[in-house]
């Protein structure tokens, strides 16, 4: 492709055009020895932080400063947005027709499934593909260097980024493009959810036989499978699309989508902690991953978000005899909706006691568990309380509690 004509796509792309440090920082509002120090030494202004993963081993992120944070944010918003993915490529992209529930209703009735994972996936995107990518779209090489080295860390492109998961899609932009060609030719159907790809038909055999060329195809453009998450769905087992589960039903032909049983478990044991500790300071968490949840699930014959919010109002009734627990739920509802909360005084009779003992317990033992600081100050409750913190260490069977 010659200047003239990379200079073209820039003008109809309405691309921001500049030859010089100083043309740039004119554009972006920094100034130019900032930006040369942010272009030139890119690695003293990210803080690396490890997170852990699902199989226990833990991922690096970058975390970029907040300057090359919004150098970053302008070149997304100014040039890579405005750069169309593959109509394939799922992740990081805005609309309805796009994201973890629509990559899974592509493959909605399909009965044979393979998923393939690609190892490292950003690192293992080049900064000579991330030049690549500018080059084409017009600018010239002083340009295309400088863009690239806001936006790599180390010779790649960094997890944490603003600009990563945008250049990802446009660097897999042949990748997808080839494994179209080849799956629209024999009607398999194929979706690429950043790292996550997913291919679908109704033929086993044509899907076996196919494999070895998409592996080629992926080898050819310079990823790495990770074969240990490469798995094959047939109707005998759970088809799982970038975690979310395509369920069947009693009902003929209907299909539901579900969302991993793991993290509702997960939601379900941040919802009791906050109550039962009074504590609600991951309230907007917990809030977005039911979010999540119930736009997945929104359309099943039994919704999710009328579930949990019967599971939050039964857990309330637990803290009922804990006036401090009671006041904290009131004043942190989850949903406007729920009714609020009335302390129920005690009152203890023979038969009684042992169920108040079990009740403070059961309390004490999962705070302890979860290194949990106390809020109650037991002013209503009777002398149980000291009696039974005496021999709280050997209670046990308090894990198996049904309360817990």
């Amino acid at each position: 492709m010659s200047q003239n004509t990379r200079s073209i796509l820039v003008e109809s792309l309405n691309l921001p055009r500049f030859n010089t440090m100083d043309e740039l920082s004119q554009i972006i509002g920094l100034s130019s020895r900032l930006l040369y120090c942010l272009s030139m030494k890119t690695s003293n202004y990210y803080k690396n932080k490890e997170i852990p993963k699902r199989n226990g081993n833990f991922r690096e992120i970058s975390i970029p400063s907040y300057t090359l944070h919004i150098v970053q944010h302008w070149i997304l918003i100014n040039i890579l947005n405005k750069l169309l993915p593959s109509n394939r490529a799922m992740a990081f992209r805005r609309g309805e027709l796009f994201g973890h529930k629509q990559n899974a209703f592509y493959h909605l009735h399909t009965l044979y499934g393979l998923s393939i994972d690609l190892k490292d996936f950003f690192p293992s995107i080049t900064a000579n593909k991330v030049y690549n990518v500018f080059s084409n779209i017009g600018y010239n090489h002083f340009a295309a260097t400088i863009l690239t080295n806001l936006c790599t860390l180390h010779g790649k492109l960094p997890q944490g980024s603003a600009c990563s998961p945008a250049l990802s899609n446009i660097v897999c932009i042949t990748l997808d493009r080839r494994l179209i060609g080849l799956c629209e030719k024999r009607g398999i159907r194929f979706t690429r959810y950043a790292d996550d790809m997913y291919f679908s038909c109704d033929d086993k055999a044509l899907l076996l036989k196919n494999y070895p060329i998409i592996i080629k195809i992926i080898n050819d453009e310079d990823f790495i499978i990770n074969t240990q998450k490469t798995h094959f769905h047939t109707p005998s087992n759970q088809k799982r699309i970038t975690g979310v589960t395509v369920s069947p039903t009693n009902k003929e032909g209907i299909i539901e989508l579900k969302a991993p049983k793991i993290l509702k478990k997960k939601v379900r044991a941040e919802i009791f902690k906050s109550i039962l500790s009074g504590k609600y300071e991951n309230k907007e968490h917990i809030l977005g991953e039911i979010s999540y949840i119930d736009f997945i699930e929104k359309e099943n014959d039994t919704p999710y978000l009328p579930l949990i919010k019967k599971y939050i109002q039964s857990t309330a009734t637990k803290i009922q005899y804990f006036p401090e627990l009671v006041e904290a739920y009131n004043n942190n509802h989850f949903y406007s909706g729920l009714k609020k909360l009335e302390s129920k005084e005690i009152t203890i009779d023979e038969d009684e006691y042992e169920y108040f003992e079990f009740l403070f317990k059961v309390r004490k033992k999962y705070l302890l568990k979860n290194n949990l600081d106390d809020i109650c100050t037991y002013s209503t409750w009777p002398q149980i309380m000291e009696e039974s913190e005496v021999i709280l260490d050997s209670f046990d069977n308090i894990d198996n509690a049904p309360w817990l």
